[in-house]
């Protein structure tokens, strides 16, 4: 019976698993990377661009970047990529 608990897991349940730690905005608000923490600790971060009003959309979506070891390095990895401020990869 141990797969009942896989199949209604939160996860099943539509939960993503994991809970966005915070969002970074470039200059101009057209990157953004989310930066997401799962429930093992590890730190991923998800580069997303604006579509319109307050809608982004990931990048590539199912890419996650990282692991990291605390929402700061995710943070200092996602501001250093030059796609992050020009656009540009």
């Amino acid at each position: 019976m141990a797969w009942w608990s896989r199949l209604f897991s939160r996860h099943a349940s539509g939960s993503p698993g994991y809970t966005v730690a915070f969002r970074l905005y470039s200059f101009d608000g057209k990157q953004c990377a989310e930066v997401r923490q799962r429930s093992g600790g590890r730190v991923y971060f998800v580069d997303r661009v604006w579509v319109e009003g307050e809608t982004y959309r990931d990048r590539n979506p199912g890419e996650e970047i990282g692991p990291y070891e605390t929402p700061e390095a995710a943070e200092a990895a996602a501001v250093s990529r030059p796609w992050f401020s020009t656009g540009k990869d």
